[in-house]
């Protein structure tokens, strides 16, 4: 089971959904389709939502007593506003208003409007390129829009059986407003009584997490439009990346093959070199974010929950006994990168406070400079000595 899940955290899923859609419009565009031939596009959304719907068994996860779930995560998250601000030496703006309790259902639905939102970019990009001219190749570009559609759907809808919590910051959105904090009860509550947890400290464990998101990106505006520009050219080179694809998949695999030879994600070789650059900082800064809202759980956590340590336990205990179908689903979803950046994170982070206190580590925050690289992620000490020459 992961830990709360986030908007940040999605990102795997979102570039994985890019490179299917990539090949998706690469193949189209290969092809040529009759004059009077149009189509819904690269991705039909609504079936997606269907299917994600219907796959997150959210009939099955019903809200009870919504109102009183949404009051008492409110006061979890006011309680926790002032230890954060703190222990990281700086306040909100204001304090979170917006803060949600979901079903599955709820939650689909809002992270499916961002997820159109994010991906009008490779619409856009088919709606330029796809020019098939024969009935065979249109009637094959609508079998290939329909899997990838029900494809995005299934992932999704597993996804959404397993979120807990979310900060959702509404990334590339046109009129960003102040995140907002989801809490997805019902999959709280599965969890909480299937580890046999104390109610209100699970809970207050996942409301610490979340609201110290919010600090990252609410306390320093720029954080977030820094990791905006980040994914808007991450997203202006798929048009390169296409070019890698035209002559299908059988190169693809063959570039996959060759990257883990050479010990890359498969996520990674799909990509172009300019990309993969883009990538590895996008890694730095999701590693970086849960690092820290690890290291200020574990902090606070332990100052505020008695029972700490065991929440922690038996969480890990659980996420141990992942079956084979689920480590398939982590590798094929890039889920395996970000447990990995979990781990990578807060080492970091937990290293620097360690030899340099909490004060030296919020340098993290003051500027786009200051960001440690992954491969200063992956050994603090570089970034350590990189600040103290600044």
């Amino acid at each position: 089971m992961p830990r709360p899940a986030n908007d940040v955290k999605r990102l795997g899923a979102i570039l994985l959904v890019g490179a299917v859609a990539g090949l998706g419009a690469s193949y189209v565009a290969s092809r040529k389709r009759p004059a009077h031939w149009t189509d819904g596009g690269l991705i039909d959304w609504d079936t997606v939502r269907q299917i994600a719907v219907q796959f997150s068994q959210h009939t099955q996860a019903p809200v009870h007593n919504r109102a009183a779930a949404r009051e008492q995560y409110t006061s979890m998250v006011r309680r926790a506003e002032p230890l954060i601000a703190a222990y990281l030496q700086v306040n909100l703006p204001e304090p979170i208003q917006r803060i949600v309790v979901m079903d599955r259902k709820e939650w689909l639905s809002a992270n499916i409007d961002n997820f159109t939102h994010l991906f009008r970019f490779v619409e856009e990009l088919y709606a330029r390129n796809a020019r098939p001219r024969t009935i065979g190749a249109s009637l094959a570009a609508g079998v290939n829009r329909r899997l990838m559609s029900v494809q995005i759907g299934l992932l999704l809808g597993v996804i959404a059986r397993r979120v807990l919590g979310q900060y959702d910051l509404s990334l590339l959105a046109p009129e960003p407003t102040g995140g907002a904090l989801y809490f997805v009860e019902p999959n709280i509550e599965r969890i909480q009584r299937m580890l046999g947890l104390d109610a209100h400290d699970f809970r207050m464990w996942i409301a610490l997490h979340e609201a110290t998101h919010a600090y990252e990106f609410e306390a320093y505006p720029w954080v977030r439009e820094h990791f905006n520009g980040l994914l808007r050219r991450y997203f202006d080179t798929v048009n390169e990346q296409l070019q890698g694809f035209k002559g299908g998949i059988g190169p693809a695999l063959a570039r996959i093959l060759e990257g883990r030879r050479q010990g890359r994600h498969w996520m990674e070789s799909l990509q172009t070199p300019t990309q993969r650059a883009i990538f590895r900082d996008l890694q730095a800064i999701m590693s970086l974010v849960e690092g820290y809202s690890n290291h200020i759980m574990n902090a606070i956590g332990r100052q505020v929950l008695p029972n700490f340590d065991e929440i922690e336990r038996r969480i890990e205990a659980y996420k141990s006994r992942s079956n084979l179908a689920e480590q398939l689903f982590n590798r094929i979803t890039g889920m395996d990168l970000k447990l990995l950046q979990y781990q990578q994170g807060q080492h970091f982070v937990d290293s620097v406070v360690q030899q340099r206190g909490i004060a030296f580590a919020n340098r993290v925050w003051e500027r786009a400079e200051h960001l440690p690289t992954l491969d200063e992620i992956r050994d603090p000490a570089r970034w350590i000595a990189r600040m103290e020459r600044a």
